[in-house]
C-alpha cells in the first residue's frame, strides 16, 4: 500500500507496472517499465532483470502486484509490493 510505495520512493527503486498494455496506456507511473503479469513472457522478462537493482511493482488494485512480487522474490530479486497505482501516486510517485 501507500507505506510500501513511500518506502520504495525514498529508496529510489526501479518501477515495474504489471498491468495490461491497455491499462498502462491509460496512465502509469512515470518511468515505469511494463512487464504484464498475464503476458506469456512474464517469467522470462523477470529472469532477465538485473539482481543488482531494487524494484517496486504495482497494478490496478494490488492483487497482481502481490503475485508479481512473490514471483520476483522467488527469482532472487529485491522487490517491494507498491500495491495499487493510486497507492503509488498517493506516496508521491509522478504519473504519466
Amino acid at each position: 500500500g501507500v507505506e510500501a510505495a513511500t518506502a520504495a520512493l525514498d529508496e529510489g527503486r526501479t518501477v515495474i507496472d504489471v498491468r495490461t498494455v491497455e491499462e498502462y496506456d491509460a496512465g502509469h507511473i512515470d518511468g515505469a517499465e511494463r512487464i504484464g503479469l498475464a503476458d506469456s513472457d512474464f517469467a522470462e522478462r523477470i529472469a532477465a532483470l538485473d539482481p543488482a537493482y531494487t524494484y517496486v511493482v504495482y497494478c490496478r488494485s494490488g492483487n497482481r502486484s502481490a503475485q508479481a512480487a512473490s514471483v520476483m522474490t522467488g527469482a532472487g530479486l529485491d522487490v517491494i509490493d507498491g500495491g495499487a497505482m493510486t497507492d503509488m501516486v498517493e506516496a508521491g510517485w509522478p504519473a504519466a
